[in-house]
């Protein structure tokens, strides 16, 4: 994949993405996260993907 001929929005979901992933895991919220919220992450990051696709 050629980040560099993706779209703004295309690398606004990865970035948001890769944000979310390290927040998750990095800042103590007190709660304990699994590999179920990063799926649920993942779907929902795809999704976003596929709607820009038919934007």
């Amino acid at each position: 994949m050629d980040l560099l001929k993706l779209n703004i929005w295309r690398k606004i979901i990865i970035i948001a993405y890769i944000v979310s992933l390290l927040a998750m895991f990095l800042i103590d919220w007190g709660y304990h996260f699994n590999i179920g919220h990063v799926i649920r992450l993942g779907v929902g990051a795809l999704v976003f993907w596929v709607v820009v696709d038919r934007v």
